[in-house]
C-alpha cells in the first residue's frame, strides 16, 4: 500500500506522509536512506505552511540515547494525541472484543494469563484468506504484517516500518503501539516476560505457530518460569468473532497444464519418494500451499493474487493423500489426481492421519520450520503412545538413535527425533529449479506483461497530452485491463501500488 513507506528521519516528511501518501510515495517509495535537503525543500513547498510547523511538535516521541534521536514505543492514543489526529476514532466494538477475548482467559478449559494473536494461517502464508485475518479483526489493522499480544490488562501490537502511520490511524486507544526494530522497544517475548507475573501461563494456536516457532517461544518463556499453553481445540479469536466470521473460501480448483508444468506429478512423486528412501522415512508431510500445488500440478483461488488452495499432502512410498475439501475438486481434476495416485480426504483429517502413522510407528519427515505446532504436537504424542506399546523409554530411544546400525545411520541422526525427521521439505529445492518449460514460461509471461505496458504507456502518455485528469485509482483500474486483454491471464500477483512524481 502507499502507507508502506520507510521511517523518515525529518519531522516535515512524516507530516508529509500523513498528509498525502502518494506524495510520500513519490518521493521516498524504493529509498533506503533519508531523503535529501533539495528534495525536502521541494516536497516542503507543496505543503500548507502551518502543518509544516505544526510536525515539529506533533511527530513521535524521540528519546535521546548516545547523541542519536531515537523512536520510542507510545501508546496509539498518545501518539494521536500528539500529531492533533482525530480521524481515527475507535469504531463502536473494538473495547468489546478485547474484553470478550479476556472473558475467554478465565474459562477453566483455558485457563490462561495472556494469549499471542499471529497475522499467519496454518500454512505460515503471509496473505491468507479472509476467514483466517484473526488479528486484523481483532485489533482493526488491516497491513499484511503484524503480531498481537493481550494480556489481562495490557495489549501490545507489533508491526515493522512499512506500517507505523497506518497502525497509528488503525488501531485504537487500547492497544499499544510497537514499531518493531526501534530502539528500546522490546520484542513480543521480552515484553511478555516483562509484564507477566512470574508461572504465567501464555496461550497460542498451533496451527498458526511453526513447530520451530513455538519451541522457541517456549524456551524464552521458560526463562521466566511462563508456560506456553496449545489450545488446539478451537481459536479464541474465532470464538468471538462468532457468526460474522467470513466462510472460508471455497473456490474450484484447476489442473496446471503439463505444458506449463512440464513434469508430470508421477514424475515428481517418484523423486519425493526417491528422497524418502534415501533419508530412511516412510512419509512426508506437505503443509505449505505453494509447494502442494507445484508438486500435483494443480491451481486454485482460495487466497486473491496466489494461485493456491488450502491443503495438506503426505506422501508415503506407494501412496500420496491430498487434505482438501471435497468441493474444490471437479471430476477433471479428481481425475488428474487418480492417474497419478492421490487419494482425497477432508482438509481436517490430517491430524488424524498423523497420529495414525505416529501409532503405527511410521517415520515422518516433518519440516519444522514450515509445518505447524499442531501437527508435530499431535505427531510425538502418538510417537510416544507407539513406544509406551513396545515398553521403550527415551533413553533407549536414544541409545538406539546412535547405534551403528547402518539404517539408522541413512536417517540422518542429527536430525531425527523419535520417529520424526526435521529437516527442509524435499520440495522446497526441487521447486526452486526451474524446467526448461517453466523458464518459458516465466519469459512469455514477461513479454506479454511488457505489450501491456506498452499499450499502457501509450495511453497514460495520451491522456497527459491532452490535460485529462487522472487519479492513482483510475491509473491502476486501467493498467489491470490492458494485462486482461493479454492471453493466459488469469489475476496479478498483488494491488498495483501506484505513485506519481
Amino acid at each position: 500500500s502507499l502507507h508502506a513507506v520507510p521511517t523518515l528521519a525529518a519531522p516535515m516528511a512524516i507530516e508529509a506522509a500523513r498528509l498525502s501518501p502518494s506524495l510520500a510515495a513519490a518521493a521516498f517509495l524504493g529509498r533506503r536512506s533519508p531523503p535529501t535537503a533539495p528534495l525536502l525543500r521541494r516536497l516542503c513547498l507543496l505543503l500548507p505552511r502551518r502543518s509544516l510547523l505544526a510536525s515539529a511538535s506533533t511527530s513521535s516521541s524521540r528519546a535521546s540515547s548516545g547523541g542519536d534521536d531515537r523512536v520510542v514505543a507510545l501508546s496509539s492514543s498518545e501518539l494521536r494525541k500528539r500529531r492533533g489526529s482525530t480521524s481515527s476514532t475507535p469504531t463502536p466494538g473494538e473495547d468489546d472484543k478485547l474484553r470478550s477475548l479476556r472473558r475467554l482467559f478465565a474459562r477453566p478449559d483455558i485457563a490462561i494469563d495472556a494469549y499471542i494473536v499471529p497475522s499467519q494461517d496454518a500454512h505460515q502464508s503471509e496473505f491468507i484468506a479472509e476467514c483466517f485475518m484473526r488479528r486484523a479483526y481483532l485489533t482493526g489493522f488491516t497491513g499484511s504484517a503484524g503480531t498481537a499480544v493481550v494480556t489481562k490488562n495490557n495489549a501490545a501490537f507489533w508491526t515493522d516500518g512499512r506500517y507505523f502511520l497506518q497502525a497509528e490511524k488503525e488501531l485504537s486507544h487500547d492497544w499499544t503501539l510497537m514499531r518493531s526494530g526501534n530502539h528500546g522497544v522490546p520484542t513480543t517475548i521480552e515484553w511478555l516476560n516483562d509484564v507477566l507475573p512470574s508461572g504465567s501461563r501464555v496461550g497460542i494456536d498451533p496451527f498458526l505457530f511453526s513447530s520451530d516457532a513455538a519451541e522457541e517461544l517456549k524456551a524464552a518463556i521458560s526463562d521466566k518460569n511462563h508456560e506456553l499453553i496449545l489450545i488446539r481445540d478451537f481459536n479464541l479469536v474465532d470464538e468471538i468473532w462468532g457468526e460474522s466470521r467470513p466462510a472460508p473460501p471455497n473456490e474450484p480448483t484447476r489442473v496446471h497444464a503439463i505444458k506449463y508444468a512440464g513434469v508430470d506429478v508421477a514424475s515428481k512423486l517418484s523423486f519425493v519418494r526417491s528422497q524418502l528412501d534415501e533419508n530412511g522415512c516412510d512419509t512426508v508431510v506437505i503443509s505449505m500451499l505453494d509447494e502442494v500445488a507445484w508438486l500435483l500440478n494443480m491451481r486454485g483461488s482460495d487466497v486473491p493474487h496466489s494461485p493456491v488452495f488450502y491443503s495438506y499432502l503426505t506422501v508415503e512410498m506407494s501412496t500420496a493423500t491430498l487434505f482438501v475439501d471435497s468441493n474444490k475438486v471437479s471430476e477433471e481434476v479428481l481425475e488428474h489426481l487418480k492417474k497419478a495416485g492421490v487419494k482425497l480426504k477432508s482438509y481436517e483429517a490430517i491430524l488424524f492421519d498423523v497420529e495414525r502413522l505416529a501409532e503405527k510407528g511410521a517415520k515422518l519427515w516433518l519440516d519444522s520450520s514450515s509445518v505447524n505446532a499442531a501437527i508435530v504436537s499431535v505427531f510425538r504424542s502418538g510417537c510416544d503412545r507407539y513406544m509406551r506399546k513396545r515398553g521403550k523409554t527415551e533413553r533407549q530411544i536414544g541409545k538406539e538413535a546412535s547405534s551403528d546400525d547402518p539404517t539408522t545411520k541413512k536417517r540422518g541422526v542429527q536430525n531425527m527425533e523419535l520417529n520424526g525427521l526435521y529437516k527442509a521439505s524435499p520440495v522446497t529445492l526441487a521447486k526452486s529449479v526451474k524446467n526448461e518449460s517453466e523458464i518459458r514460461g516465466m519469459k512469455n509471461s514477461h513479454l506479454r506483461d511488457a505489450a501491456a505496458l506498452a499499450e499502457f504507456w501509450c495511453w497514460i502518455e495520451e491522456e497527459v497530452r491532452n490535460n485529462v485528469a487522472l487519479t492513482e485509482v483510475q491509473v491502476a483500474e486501467n493498467l489491470l485491463e490492458f494485462r486482461r486483454k493479454q492471453d493466459g491471464f488469469i489475476e496479478t500477483s498483488f494491488d498495483t501500488i501506484s505513485g506519481f512524481g
